[in-house]
């Protein structure tokens, strides 16, 4: 591989000194900076995806490569090297791309106009400089005649610095430059104390520290503020500091990570499920402008946690309001949405417990920086010119499921749902990093972070899948073992997938561009690309993941009715406080306006929801129950009878067609939607049982009372049927059995099958319409 190293273009921190010091530690093993390759390079060289890495940091063993720049690509043969391919494309701006571009975003450039861009060469030219830093796992050291290759069979970690330290922040120190002592900027330097593992406390050495103010932005909001860091209520047990040290040996800090959000130590646990809903509908976001400048804990259903566990993270972030923000106060926040992945380590500081998050971003071209793929949370969250930590309110579910995030081995053959859900959020990076070959992803009702990452949640659970179809050996495991726990466990995640597959496709039709993607990930049609739509309609088919609240509310309501444990990670605007703007909690449709965002998502939820065959047969045999019991009751007390047949026969075959379809829409459509769909809570609404119940008695009491009332106003025919204990009786049974329909498929359409076959066969069949003619034959 004949190919020029790079002259260096940003100096290398000096990390050389820091195991000497004890107070900071390396931010792994493997640190360094991507560069990405000249065209002339990558033709010269034999290698595919490929970048150059310069090493800042290295396990003890392969020292010698600190300071070198060296290539980077992935190992031969390897699964991640096959999902590259896929993800490899041509890549040329187009004219919305460019558009984009000259309303600030950042796209990247210096990959426009080149073939063949793979997925470590969209990471390294996602930027304008290169200063994309890395922590890589996995690796191996080739050698060739024209020296070192470095080579990784999973994603890099996006990370910031390669120095960690553990401080508390005791004040601002002596002004060290001009612009300070003539007042027209902030005290950038700070004393801090180091937390010394020996007292388990922060009497270690105190230093000065450097902390720059965040450029703001064009809007003239600052990402971060550093007056009075050292008052801010988030930084009472320290704070994780990440950085480098300068040429004068001074640390910059460049993230910041409050030590107290990520210890196992929440306010308060929730068991019962009531209550669980209760906090995700109420509390969760409730009074979030007044949480300001704090973080919390909480947790459902805690176990004990063990070194090694894992979790599912389910990233949410709200809006910025206030003077400075973005947010006026009646739109709907929709917020960001992400997946990630987290762990219980033991802190090298404290010795103690601690929750390690990363995201898997799929992130949007934007005019921050931030991009899409795998990144700590310092570098997504903690990061003082691109973190949210400062400036937008965020929950971080943690959801600890052992059927999910234990893995799986039948023999010798390995299933991890955790890694393949990594793996289809690392393909669904590299491809938004490219744009599919435009250099542009944008976010429109179809194509979102919210709509593909849970595009990637519906391909993992189809994978998964499809592994266990195509591999007896697992099918013949789980026969001979039908008890074992690890059956039991499967058992388990099987039930979950279905019931996640009937929320990411909640009307039973999959979307065609993501069964497309499916079958290409599959190796069914390998010869098809890749493809996302912006079309709203498509969209509209996986609605209950088109928007990012609803989407981490139903997720999380899933995983609690099966007994997950959820840690919730909450900051509001955490660090020095920002005069000007205050936390908004993202919402669900119209959320600013709570009544008529109930009613939309009501509406659209009871109307576009589809039951499964076994809900169909659920609705079978209510309708069943009801015949036996109405048909028994209305012969005995003779208020049923077949004298109506005579009627039928006079009024002629379309006049009763007729009158059936009009049937359909007055009463029985009109008094579903009136008194089902808009009165009680929708399954996937986080209503309490209680409330539920409440809504439930409370509708039926009106249903029951609006019959006699509109026999004395607007439909006189009623009157006296409608006033019958009999009839009042059958109908008060008929609400019962619609409103049980309708909360058990979440389909009004189910309410409404019944309530219709109920009043054509009364009407037409049973003497309902000879009762009320015989009351006009009368007037």
């Amino acid at each position: 591989m004949a190919i020029d190293i790079p002259a260096r273009t940003l100096p290398l921190p000096s990390i050389a000194t820091k195991i000497q010091t004890g107070n900071y530690q390396s931010n792994g093993e493997w640190i360094g900076r991507l560069i990405l390759p000249t065209q002339a390079q990558i033709s010269r060289s034999s290698l595919t995806d490929w970048v150059w890495v310069e090493i800042n940091h290295a396990p003890p063993a392969n020292r010698s490569l600190i300071g070198k720049i060296v290539p980077l690509t992935w190992q031969p043969k390897s699964s991640i090297e096959a999902d590259v391919r896929q993800v490899t494309t041509d890549l040329k701006f187009t004219p919305a791309t460019i558009a984009s571009q000259q309303q600030g975003n950042i796209h990247p450039d210096r990959l426009n106009g080149r073939s063949q861009v793979g997925a470590l060469q969209s990471l390294a030219g996602a930027r304008t400089l290169d200063d994309v830093l890395v922590r890589l796992t996995g690796v191996k050291i080739a050698t060739e005649s024209e020296g070192a290759i470095m080579t990784i069979d999973r994603e890099p970690m996006q990370i910031t610095g390669s120095l960690i330290g553990l401080v508390k922040i005791l004040g601002v120190d002596a002004p060290r430059d001009h612009c300070i002592a003539r007042g027209i900027c902030p005290n950038e330097y700070f004393r801090a104390q180091h937390y010394r593992p020996n007292s388990h406390s922060f009497d270690g050495e105190i230093e000065t520290i450097w902390i720059p103010q965040a450029a703001a932005s064009s809007a003239g909001l600052s990402p971060s503020r550093i007056q009075n860091l050292e008052l801010s209520p988030a930084g009472a047990d320290g704070w994780y500091i990440y950085g480098e040290k300068d040429s004068v040996r001074l640390f910059k800090v460049l993230a910041i990570e409050p030590r107290s959000l990520l210890t196992l130590k929440p306010s308060h646990d929730i068991i019962e499920l009531d209550s669980k809903l209760d906090y995700l509908d109420r509390q969760h976001w409730g009074n979030t402008p007044a949480l300001k400048g704090k973080l919390s804990q909480v947790t459902f259903d805690r176990h004990s946690e063990k070194l090694g566990d894992r979790a599912l993270v389910i990233h949410l972030f709200g809006g910025i309001g206030g003077k400075n923000g973005d947010n006026p106060g009646w739109q709907t926040v929709t917020g960001h949405f992400a997946y990630g992945t987290s762990q219980i380590i033991r802190s090298t500081f404290t010795d103690e417990l601690e929750w390690s998050v990363e995201y898997n971003q799929v992130y949007a071209h934007n005019p921050d920086g931030i991009i899409a793929g795998k990144q700590d949370w310092a570098t997504y969250m903690g990061h003082l010119q691109r973190g949210w930590l400062a400036t937008r309110p965020v929950s971080d579910l943690l959801i600890s499921y052992p059927p999910v995030t234990v893995d799986y081995d039948f023999d010798g053959i390995t299933l991890s749902p955790l890694t393949e859900l990594e793996r289809q959020l690392h393909i669904f990076g590299a491809r938004y990093r490219t744009g599919d070959g435009t250099g542009g992803a944008s976010v429109t009702p179809a194509t979102s972070c919210v709509q593909d990452a849970n595009q990637a949640l519906y391909l993992t659970i189809r994978q998964l899948n499809r592994q266990v179809q195509s591999q007896p050996q697992i099918q013949a495991w789980i026969t001979a073992h039908p008890q074992h726990p690890q059956t039991l466990r499967f058992r388990e995640l099987q039930a979950l997938g279905t019931e996640l597959e009937t929320t990411l496709a909640p009307l039973g039709i999959v979307r065609p561009d993501w069964q497309q993607n499916a079958a290409k990930l599959a190796g069914i049609q390998p010869e098809k690309g890749f493809i996302s739509t912006s079309n709203p309609i498509v969209g509209l088919i996986s609605w209950q993941t088109m928007l990012p609240r609803g989407a981490q509310d139903g997720i999380a309501k899933i995983f609690s009715r099966h007994r997950a444990t959820i840690w919730f990670l909450n900051t509001y605007q955490v660090g020095s406080t920002h005069p000007d703007i205050i936390p908004i909690a993202p919402t669900v449709l119209f959320g600013q306006f709570p009544l008529l965002s109930t009613v939309v998502i009501r509406l659209w939820a009871g109307i576009s929801t589809f039951p499964n065959p076994a809900k169909w047969l659920l609705v079978i045999a209510l309708l069943a129950s009801y015949a036996v019991i109405a048909l028994t009751l209305g012969f005995k007390t003779r208020f049923l009878n077949f004298n109506s047949l005579t009627t039928i026969t006079q009024v002629g075959i379309w006049a009763n067609i007729r009158s059936i379809i009009h049937l359909f829409f007055l009463p029985v459509l009109i008094e579903e939607f009136g008194f089902r769909l808009l009165l009680i809570p929708h399954p996937i609404e986080t209503a309490t049982s209680g409330a539920i119940y409440l809504w439930s008695i409370g509708s039926l009491i009106l249903f029951i009372i609006y019959h006699p009332i509109n026999a004395l106003t607007f439909f006189k025919l009623g009157n006296p049927t409608f006033m019958d204990w009999r009839f009042i009786t059958l109908a008060s049974l008929l609400g019962i059995v619609c409103t049980i329909a309708y909360l058990a498929t979440g389909s009004i359409w189910t309410a409404v099958l019944i309530h219709w076959l109920v009043v054509v066969v009364w009407l037409k069949l049973l003497g309902g319409e000879q009762r009320l003619v015989v009351k006009l034959i009368k007037n």
